[in-house]
């Protein structure tokens, strides 16, 4: 008999989040199949997701309070209760969908598609919870939990898109540059009388009338810059309050959960001559869905206060956003061709006019589509005092195309994090994870490079499973070949200590993104009088009565982070010297730098600060 697991949730589990993401797999299976996933408490309809094989990610959505959520594979069942627990937060993420005066909402598509401005509004809802999921999941990977900002909502808590309707004509409109857009949209956002707190929200923000018209007597253009000449009323911008879009691919998102796994492994190519494509020159629609989701992701980023980071989302992460909500097979031919059939076609969608597109030549499959680092396995024999028993073995990666900075991991699932203490210790912990438990060694360092402290301990994880079949005799599988990202100690020591690892290789937070955001207004619940006093600087030290939690350092005027100290401990200083010395990676014949400093009531400052103001001891 099977036996379903699921592994990234427990039974009984808090989530803070609508639509959370269950990993899991099938026992003593190599092969492709489905589940059939539902929430008994909502009666929402049951979901297909394909389970490809052994291995599935499904997606359900939650109401508030108790969830009872199905997952059946054939006759087995397992049942979970998950509990959702709205944040209640002040500050919250509101999505909106810009219409100008004189147009009628409607954005560009093909014509087998509903791009009405209530479609828009469906695909950016659920754009919105997917991206609060990722997040979540991102923040868990950095062991911090299921961290994540708040969406706007209605009575009843169910996340909503606005209908904004601007002053600005078409014509004007599709004649601005994005910039201007941007500021244009910024102010008129907040003088507003249609919405209400909007001091306390980040408007995530999509315009109905981008427009791509490549001329017809030309070759349709391939490179970016060329793409972007034909394209009016686009642009890709995040700071302050505002994250803008354009609409270009919104055509090729999910307007219903259903649709969301084809969508992701969507193989069919973008007409170019008549659609942009904005999908980090790989053609398909599932990569625009993942480019386009992810950059809206990246420009929220910025809205909290992020910076571009070496590795991650803030980088070009974001294009490989897909591999979080999916499963990909590890071999793909002509005659195999994951989900790429009339079977995984949505209701909505016509088959007719799928299947020959989607015929894709294997070899360009091969190289454009393959996800390295989704979750795949095969399986093996052993021997063993009861019999022949399948293991399951990660198969060796298939290298497509290299990552600057990345190389693959071939055992166990590995992190390490580094905490540099206000005492001017060091505390490095290294979690190394495999399918049932966990190893736990932390490792103290003296100001000096010698050890203080040493301890090792060892955790069972929980495990879900279904009662109704037989346990199997082998370890459950860690399915992913993970990348590793190098990170340099502050202080040189004799210690190699592994990277944070990551899952989905580009679709991560960087380090020091992940502990901003853990103590970012818009992801806790802090009261104003905690809030009142700010973080500040004079001279080289950096002081809060709250207690610093983060510095970070970024290149003037580029604004790329390059070294980071953070403070986890329950205490944290209250005071920090900025040091020459303890600068890692200072960028050549640097004169300044911007200095972002957080502290535990989410004060943020940001202040450029010439290197001749440091401290030189």
């Amino acid at each position: 008999m099977m036996r379903i697991n699921v592994y990234n949730v427990v039974n009984g589990e808090k989530l803070p989040l609508h639509l959370p993401l269950l990993i899991g797999d099938i026992d003593s299976m190599t092969e492709d199949g489905e589940v059939d996933v539902w929430n008994s408490s909502s009666q929402g309809p049951k979901i297909k997701w394909p389970v490809v094989e052994g291995a599935f990610k499904a997606l359900v959505k939650l109401i508030p309070g108790d969830n009872l959520i199905n997952i059946q594979f054939e006759n087995d069942l397992l049942q979970l209760r998950l509990i959702f627990k709205f944040t209640h937060f002040q500050y919250f993420v509101r999505p909106v969908y810009i219409l100008c005066s004189d147009d009628d909402g409607y954005f560009q598509g093909p014509e087998d598609e509903d791009c009405s401005p209530e479609s828009a509004l469906e695909r950016i809802r659920l754009g919105a919870m997917l991206i609060q999921t990722f997040t979540a999941e991102k923040m868990k990977e950095h062991r911090f939990g299921r961290q994540t900002f708040q969406l706007d909502t209605d009575s009843n808590y169910e996340p909503i898109c606005h209908i904004f309707r601007s002053r600005l004509t078409l014509k004007k409109a599709q004649s601005m540059t994005g910039s201007e857009l941007w500021a244009y949209f910024a102010r008129e956002l907040v003088t507003s009388s249609s919405f209400s707190e909007k001091e306390n929200c980040k408007w995530y923000c999509f315009m109905s009338f981008t427009r791509y018209n490549p001329p017809s007597d030309k070759e349709p253009p391939k490179a970016h810059g060329d793409i972007l000449q034909y394209t009016k009323g686009h642009t890709a911008l995040g700071g302050g309050g505002l994250a803008l879009f354009g609409t270009g691919n919104l055509h090729t998102w999910a307007e219903r959960i259903e649709e969301i796994n084809f969508r992701f492994t969507d193989c069919r190519k973008i007409d170019r001559a008549k659609f942009m494509d904005d999908s980090a020159y790989r053609e398909y629609h599932w990569a625009n869905y993942a480019t386009g989701l992810g950059a809206s992701l990246h420009e929220l980023g910025h809205t909290f206060d992020l910076a571009h980071t070496p590795t991650g989302i803030m980088a070009r992460g974001f294009d490989d956003l897909h591999k979080v909500f999916t499963v990909q097979k590890s071999k793909m031919s002509a005659d195999h061709r994951s989900y790429c059939s009339r079977e995984s076609l949505p209701r909505s969608l016509s088959s007719d006019d799928s299947e020959g597109a989607m015929v894709i030549n294997s070899s360009s499959r091969r190289y454009q589509d393959v996800c390295y680092g989704s979750p795949y396995r095969k399986a093996a024999h052993r021997r063993s005092s009861s019999g022949t028993s399948n293991i399951y073995i990660a198969p060796s990666p298939l290298v497509i195309k290299l990552e600057a900075g990345f190389r693959p991991l071939k055992k166990h699932s590995t992190m390490s994090i580094r905490v540099q203490n206000y005492d001017g210790t060091e505390t490095h912990q290294t979690i190394v994870k495999d399918g049932l438990s966990e190893s736990i060694s932390q490792v103290t360092l003296g100001q000096n490079g010698k050890l203080v402290s040493k301890s090792t301990k060892r955790e069972r994880h929980p495990s879900n499973s279904s009662t109704c079949s037989s346990v199997s005799s082998s370890q459950s599988p860690v399915r992913v070949i993970p990348s590793m990202l190098p990170n340099s100690p502050t202080h040189a020591t004799e210690f190699k200590l592994p990277s944070i690892q990551y899952t989905d290789d580009g679709a991560h937070w960087y380090r020091s993104s992940a502990v901003l955001l853990k103590f970012h207004r818009w992801f806790n619940k802090y009261s104003c009088s905690d809030s009142k006093k700010q973080v500040y600087i004079c001279g080289s030290k950096i002081k809060s009565s709250h207690g610093i939690r983060l510095v970070e350092l970024r290149t003037d005027p580029d604004g790329l982070v390059f070294h980071h100290w953070e403070f986890l401990l329950e205490t944290p200083p209250m005071e920090f010297t900025l040091k020459l010395s303890r600068v890692k990676d200072l960028p050549p014949d640097a004169k300044a730098v911007t200095v972002l400093a957080a502290d535990s009531q989410g004060n943020i400052l940001k202040k450029k600060v010439f290197l001749s103001d440091f401290d030189r001891s």
